[in-house]
């Protein structure tokens, strides 16, 4: 099995290094995931940015020696160059057009409600100046969220409250992104911005697996954002099974999540689907091409469920298994500073390690360095895995986590230049 571009974390290996799979990684030699790790039979790197026909060379260069199975992909970015590639040699994977749907929030939406149904999704549009901007947002009410259309994991997602609010946002992301999409090497969307109605109600997300006509979906996770915490961005703060949901919001959750996968095209391979579950029953937010964030060790850890075993699976043509072989909670937080700045130290992070939930805590920032909130373009200082026997015992320390968070940070704020 040869990786793609990057693995990231032992998040989306260690489920076939316990299964015995001989594994490799193609890494792109410019990506910021650099991890190699050294229970790999293959590390090769090339520079992904040379297209499409030096990784197809590169890859039949080791197919000489190995037998490759399947090519799989966990990297939001490489989406559309990994179906192009794996369409090239014959190998397993997504279609170009599948690939475009998924990096495209405009033609995700469009999709949506042509296939799913009009109300299926937040009412949304592209747009290109303020009048345009402020004309959708009369016409749908305040709040409205703002966001790119090319981005993922809520990077410079805000709500809005009022005109001045939506015009401020809009004036920072437009003078923002192009930048940050060209530092992140995003050349197969546009950098568009999208303005949707803000859906009220509860979030969450599904994996889906995906063999041909067939989708096996996951139990549902909850996720906790910012504006569940009373702040105005959506990053998320934790990602918690077992979900709050009833077993009839479940089950109609997932069967809209395969909906979703089908209406994009999506044949082949995992798919990670997005929700606000309100009033209405569920609607969609929005579907990536990979695996979610963490929801291979939160699915492990409470149900046994495999699931990157499940995404080889299916790119081999195997009926994977999701099958639960128990049931316990988990969740994996990730807290943010409220503001950027040079961070100074973390205060009670001797508290989040004694909670009786608490299972492991990564710190990837150290005093000294510089932290920033989620919306601004950051990745989390730090990830704390919980686990517990019961949900009850799991929200109580989720709760305790909550409060620790709002002071874990102790932050020096850059000096105002003259």
């Amino acid at each position: 099995m040869l990786y793609f571009g990057a693995v990231q974390r032992p998040e989306f290996y260690a489920g076939l290094l316990d299964r015995g799979v001989a594994l490799g990684v193609l890494r792109d030699s410019e990506s910021v995931h650099t991890l190699e790790p050294e229970e790999f039979a293959l590390v090769e790197r090339t520079r992904f940015a040379d297209g499409a026909d030096a990784v197809v060379r590169h890859i039949e260069e080791i197919g000489r020696t190995w037998r490759i199975e399947a090519v799989l992909n966990v990297d939001e970015t490489l989406v559309p160059l990994w179906a192009e590639v794996c369409g090239r040699l014959g190998l397993p994977a997504m279609s170009g057009e599948a690939a475009a749907a998924v990096r495209s929030k405009s033609e995700m939406r469009r999709r949506f409600a042509e296939h799913v149904g009009e109300h299926a999704s937040a009412r949304s549009a592209v747009v290109t100046g303020e009048e345009q901007l402020l004309a959708f947002a009369d016409a749908t009410g305040y709040p409205v969220v703002l966001k790119p259309g090319n981005l993922w994991g809520s990077y410079f997602v805000s709500r809005c409250e009022n005109p001045a609010e939506l015009v401020a946002a809009y004036r920072e992301l437009a003078a923002t992104l192009p930048e940050f999409s060209a530092g992140q090497r995003i050349t197969d969307t546009p950098a568009e911005i999208l303005v949707e109605e803000f859906l009220t109600g509860t979030n969450h997300s599904v994996e889906c697996l995906v063999l041909e006509e067939r989708v096996w979906t996951t139990p549902v996770v909850d996720v906790v954002t910012g504006t569940d915490l009373g702040g105005t961005d959506f990053h998320h703060f934790a990602r918690v099974t077992a979900t709050r949901l009833t077993p009839p919001e479940r089950e109609r959750m997932r069967a809209l999540a395969a909906d979703a996968v089908r209406a994009l095209g999506i044949r082949r391979g995992l798919a990670h689907v997005e929700f606000v579950h309100g009033p209405t029953g569920p609607r969609l937010i929005e579907v990536a091409g990979r695996p979610g964030a963490n929801r291979a060790p939160l699915l492990r850890e409470a149900y046994g469920i495999n699931l990157i075993a499940g995404y080889r699976d299916v790119l081999r043509g195997v009926a994977p298994s999701v099958a639960r072989v128990r049931d316990g909670a988990a969740a994996v937080v990730t807290p943010y500073p409220e503001r950027a700045g040079t961070l100074v130290e973390y205060a009670g992070l001797d508290l989040v390690r004694a909670l009786e939930s608490t299972a492991q805590v990564d710190v990837y920032k150290h005093p000294g360095d510089l932290v920033q909130p989620r919306h601004e373009g950051a990745g989390s200082p730090l990830r704390i895995e919980l686990r517990a026997d019961s949900p009850e015992q799991l929200l109580a320390d989720l709760a305790e986590l909550q409060k620790l968070s709002e002071e874990l940070f102790v932050v020096r704020e850059p000096e105002a230049t003259p």
